[in-house]
């Protein structure tokens, strides 16, 4: 019993220490618009997106295996997705289509 709770804390002191490596990158959206047109981020980091503006925006994804739709995010919200695996995606605003922010995950 003693190997199996010792093999049980290990598993979990690993889990912990790789969410520990993730990181958050924000973005910002004000006057209509990103705060980058591009980042670099690693696999299991979340974006971070904080409304700065005075407006409702939507920002979504709909690149293959990186979906995601925060759905209506007012003024003065944030949400953050987790990107968990390499590749590129597209970031908009469903509301201001000039939004967009490419997104590179690097292994």
């Amino acid at each position: 019993m003693r190997a199996s709770a010792a093999l049980t804390l290990a598993a979990a002191l690993v889990a912990v220490a790789g969410a520990a490596g993730a990181a958050d990158h924000t973005i910002m959206q004000q006057d209509k618009a990103f705060s980058e047109k591009a980042v670099t981020v690693k696999a299991g980091d979340r974006l971070v997106f904080t409304n700065a503006d005075s407006i409702t925006h939507n920002v979504y994804s709909v690149t293959p295996g990186h979906e995601f739709e925060l759905k209506v995010q007012k003024p003065g919200q944030t949400d953050s997705v987790p990107v968990a695996k390499a590749g590129s995606l597209e970031v908009q605003c469903a509301i201001h289509p000039k939004m967009r922010l490419q997104v590179t995950v690097t292994p």
